[in-house]
């Protein structure tokens, strides 16, 4: 049945008036899961199961249900508010002011004026810090708004008074905070911007200073110029003009931050959390595996917000500021186990009360020197005695690649005792467990062999995957999710991407975090282009372009470095990724047998593979990109050609800084008069080749010349093959540098000859000059691997020079 709220009580129970026209009483007993008694206020409206008087004078209504105004239809007509308060509000608009809005500030006035031109439908008041009071509104958009807002929707006003008139800071982490409440979260209120009405000194100017951000469009007033407006029709010139001035400069297509909104959820990321819940309550464990930046702790949240609304207990785990530095998985143990006390308890730790005290009030089973003894025992017994009353009670740890032993920083989760100790206990907790971060060999390897050390893996497939029955990673967006996702989200800056969001997707393989950092791109790209009360389309031309440039940008390169950050966890397949990109016509193909080489690959979303033809091609265009712009080529997979020139380039190199390696040592120990000799009498009896570069205007004169002009290319050319024999001559002096780090001078000397690479020139050749190289030079894969040996021993000794 469906009614109307009579009256609340302030003992937390009140009448309802149904529609049969009789009273039925109700308290917080009676609500259903999804409503809570804050939610209320007189003259909603609500559904309701009715319950016959047993002796009372009026039934009972139980499983009470607020019911939502009712959002516009778009038919023939796009429909607006009517401006004014909603009913409830209007009939008790004295008590309703007195019990949410803060006495003497004059917010009372705001809103009789703003009831002129906007239609006020729920007042009601927020705490943050467990002080400060913000009272907010939602207001309903009424047509004098068409050209911001298309239709019937809700948006938020929030008042920002305080008796000093400073500007605070908090005043801008409160919008979502309310927007997180259940009552606000269920009515949808437009998530791109919001009104801010405060007494703030300088208000204007701090709004400024956030103008442009990724998050919401702050529209502010003042109290002063709301309530100066002489007419109606001065209070909506200046809305409109402030609106136009500060509703589409946020670029929320820029949003860095994990979201925290289930209107910002995108694709199939909510259907996904909803599955995620449901395991949950099976009692069965989940994995939200995927790239960075590809929405793992979006979705994480979105889970930990239903769970929430389902008064299902959790904690969430931050691995990074909570377990990474800790000093023993013993104590991780204990903090989680505490965490879960408090969790089941419902308490946290007041401002002025300090650690040891809320200890004290949490009454915990076990002391932290317990689980210095028999962590796993002690944490398994006091999960179950502190979830006793709890029927499910869930435990979501994020980034776990932090805390895995083959992607850990810190030295007490690289141990593989460690991890089998900590997540032996969790598993044997009896909680749910939900893990999201990118290194999903958590569930995927029984037996782990890591730095000498093995164990057996205690979650080894106990993890659901997040999406379907065969992937843990998180899906792709499809073009149309693309298409949805940034066309809602370029309307709040008054663009979209109607004709071209086929291609952005294609180039970032439908990861929803790059797409829209590349279109936040285009939008500050475009934005100076925009007109008044026109849509901005990005053409194809603009979007074509602008991918060259973002590709080859600072933002560009980040963004690909973020996505393939940890890929080394599986080092095998993040170089066969890069065997694909920079020879994709001996790569092209993987039989069946060799389908565990790009296992993860497929999983991540980075590669497409067709398991009926076998062909393998890369999902996202951006990424195979910046792989042929910074990576090499193997030598193996090179063409004769391309090995010609890798060898040349790489000699080249390696002459530099061993000419550079010669000049310094004789510098810095001051034997530079004896370089010149040493220079000057190889001049002369020829046994090292050094000739006067042709080029060279003036000529230098040997005789005269500085030592350093010797290892100048412009002025003398030493050949390659003369490095080798000066350095081999002047082994006493030049050779203690290569024994340090084990290269010995017969090694040296063999080296040497390796990086000619087979050149039948080898003896007076100017590595230099890379114009040049004999007929019919040939690199077989035998001399080619001998080469990349000899310039590796090399760049080792590079390296420890700082060469």
């Amino acid at each position: 049945m469906k009614g109307q709220i009579l009256s609340i009580e302030k003992n937390f129970c009140g009448y309802i008036l149904g529609d049969d026209k009789n009273k039925y009483y109700f308290d917080c007993r009676f609500l259903n899961k999804y409503t809570s008694f804050q939610d209320l206020s007189v003259n909603e409206c609500v559904e309701f199961t009715p319950t016959p008087s047993k002796g009372w004078n009026y039934g009972t209504a139980t499983n009470i249900k607020l019911l939502l105004p009712e959002l516009a239809t778009y038919k023939d007509v796009i429909q607006f508010y009517t401006p004014g308060f909603a009913r409830h509000i209007d009939t008790n608009r004295e008590l309703i002011f007195s019990q949410f809005l803060k006495v003497g500030s004059k917010e009372d006035v705001i809103l009789e004026k703003l009831s002129k031109i906007l239609y006020i439908t729920k007042i009601g008041h927020h705490i943050i810090d467990q002080s400060s009071i913000y009272q907010f509104c939602l207001i309903g958009a009424t047509e004098i708004f068409k050209q911001y807002i298309r239709g019937q929707y809700e948006f938020l006003l929030i008042f920002s008074h305080f008796n000093e008139r400073n500007w605070q800071q908090k005043s801008l982490i409160v919008e979502r905070e309310i927007r997180k409440r259940r009552e606000i979260y269920d009515r949808r209120p437009l998530v791109n911007f919001y009104i801010m009405v405060s007494n703030a000194n300088n208000l204007k100017e701090e709004i400024d200073k956030i103008k442009g951000s990724t998050t919401a469009a702050v529209i502010p007033f003042s109290f002063e110029e709301i309530i100066d407006c002489k007419s109606d029709n001065d209070l909506i010139d200046i809305f409109l003009t402030r609106f136009h001035e500060y509703l589409y400069e946020n670029d929320m297509l820029g949003e860095t931050n994990a979201i925290d909104d289930d209107n910002l959820l995108f694709g199939d990321r909510g259907k996904i959390a909803d599955s995620i819940v449901a395991r949950c309550q099976q009692k069965n464990n989940s994995g939200i595996f995927g790239l960075r930046r590809s929405g793992k702790t979006s979705v994480l949240n979105a889970v930990l917000r239903r769970l929430e609304r389902d008064n299902i207990k959790y904690i969430k785990i931050e691995s990074r500021s909570e377990l990474e530095s800790l000093d023993s998985w013993n104590t991780a143990l204990y903090y989680i186990a505490q965490k879960v006390r408090q969790a089941t308890l419902g308490i946290d730790q007041a401002k002025s009360e300090n650690r040891d005290d809320f200890k004290s009030r949490l009454q915990l089973n076990s002391t932290e020197k317990d689980y210095e003894k028999r962590a796993s025992q002690f944490f398994v017994e006091d999960i179950k005695i502190y979830c006793k009353n709890c029927s499910t009670l869930v435990i979501a740890i994020d980034e776990i690649e932090l805390i895995t032993y083959n992607t850990a920083k810190f030295e007490l989760w690289k141990n593989v005792e460690t991890y089998c100790g900590f997540w032996g206990a969790l598993r044997d907790s009896g909680c749910p467990i939900i893990v999201s971060g990118v290194n999903s060999t958590i569930n995927e390897i029984n037996t782990i062999n890591y730095n000498g050390k093995t164990g057996d893996n205690p979650m080894y497939g106990r993890i659901t995957n997040c999406a379907d029955s065969i992937k843990t990673y998180l899906p792709a967006f499809s073009d149309e999710q693309t298409k949805v996702m940034i066309n809602t989200l370029g309307s709040y800056s008054n663009i979209a991407f109607t004709d071209v969001y086929a291609i952005i997707n294609r180039a970032f393989g439908g990861q929803p975090y790059a797409v829209r950092q590349f279109c936040s791109y285009v939008f500050n790209k475009i934005k100076k282009y925009r007109i008044h009360g026109k849509l901005y389309e990005v053409s194809r031309a603009t979007v074509d372009h602008l991918l060259i440039q973002f590709n080859n940008s600072a933002e560009g390169n980040r963004l690909c470095e973020i996505i393939l950050q940890h890929l080394t966890i599986f080092n095998d397949e993040y170089n066969v990724l890069k065997k694909i990109a920079l020879s994709p016509e001996i790569y092209q193909k993987f039989e069946y047998n060799d389908i565990s080489k790009i296992d993860h690959l497929e999983k991540y979303g980075l590669i497409e593979y067709d398991r009926t033809t076998f062909y393998v091609t890369f999902n996202i265009e951006s990424i195979r990109d910046y792989i042929k712009k910074y990576d090499e080529k193997d030598p193996l997979d090179m063409s004769n050609d391309e090995r010609r020139i890798y060898v040349q380039n790489k000699v080249v190199e390696c002459e530099i800084k061993l000419k550079t390696y010669i000049r310094n040592y004789f510098t810095l120990t001051g034997q530079t008069s004896a370089g010149r000799k040493m220079f000057q009498g190889y001049l002369s009896n020829q046994k090292v080749k050094i000739d006067i570069n042709k080029k060279a205007n003036p000529c230098p004169d040997p005789k005269t010349c500085t030592f350093g002009d010797f290892f100048d290319h412009k002025l003398f050319i030493l050949y390659f093959s003369s490095i080798k024999t000066i350095i081999n001559d002047k082994w006493s002096l030049l050779g203690n540098s290569f024994t340090s780090i084990e290269i010995s001078r017969n090694k040296f000397c063999s080296c040497m000859d390796d990086l000619n690479a087979g050149r039948n020139d080898a003896d007076h050749y100017d590595a230099e000059d890379t114009t040049k190289y004999p007929n019919g030079w040939n690199i077989d894969d035998s001399t080619i691997l001998a080469f990349s040996v000899a310039y590796n021993t090399f760049k080792k000794f590079f390296d420890s020079n700082s060469l």
